[in-house]
């Protein structure tokens, strides 16, 4: 059996009872899930909420509505998709949860609040959220691997300088290339602010 028929075997066993089934698909797919929270999450964020604690609560609701049959999984690659989008939707609920009022670690830590986070904390829907997260993982695909590696520094909150003494690079290209990263999302529709 292969492994991705496997997968929709296990889904189908784990239906009928079966709780070996459950913990092979746990075993298969939590260290995505949690490699992707772990991506959605700034770093004074990452502080407040644990990878691990969103892997759990998505494969808690997971199992839970796919025992009541409320999933329809067909293909293979659905079940990947699927804990994908709970993943990025409990992610941002826990960063717009922890952004509000007195509970914003940005508050706590003088640090400027980050725009993408202010956005998603002021209600996306899942829908909408995933979208923008499907749309900038293809422009992130499409940059040249320099070009990503110093956006997605960037978006962690480092400045030009963090950036290229990380990178070992001048902060004049640095300057550059965030300008052709730029000029590269906005044919691509992508409004660079």
């Amino acid at each position: 059996m292969s492994e991705t028929t496997s997968d929709l075997s296990y889904l189908e066993l784990f239906r009928k009872g079966d709780e070996e089934a459950a913990q092979k698909l746990f075993e298969r797919y939590v260290n995505q899930v949690m490699k992707l929270a772990r991506r959605h999450l700034s770093r004074p964020m990452a502080s407040r909420v644990d990878a691990d604690d969103i892997a759990q609560s998505v494969f808690r609701t997971f199992f839970t509505r796919a025992k009541k049959g409320q999933f329809r999984v067909e293909e293979p690659e659905d079940l990947c998709k699927l804990l994908a989008r709970i993943t990025v939707h409990k992610t941002f609920r826990q960063i717009a949860f922890h952004r509000r009022g007195k509970r914003n670690a940005a508050a706590e830590t003088g640090e400027p609040q980050e725009m993408l986070l202010n956005r998603l904390a002021d209600g996306p829907t899942p829908e909408e959220a995933v979208e923008f997260v499907d749309h900038l993982e293809n422009f992130l695909r499409s940059l040249q691997p320099t070009d990503r590696k110093i956006l997605e520094l960037r978006m962690e909150g480092y400045n030009n300088l963090e950036i290229a003494k990380k990178l070992d690079i001048s902060d004049r290209k640095i300057r550059r290339l965030m300008e052709r990263i730029r000029g590269q999302a906005e044919l691509m529709g992508m409004k660079a602010e």
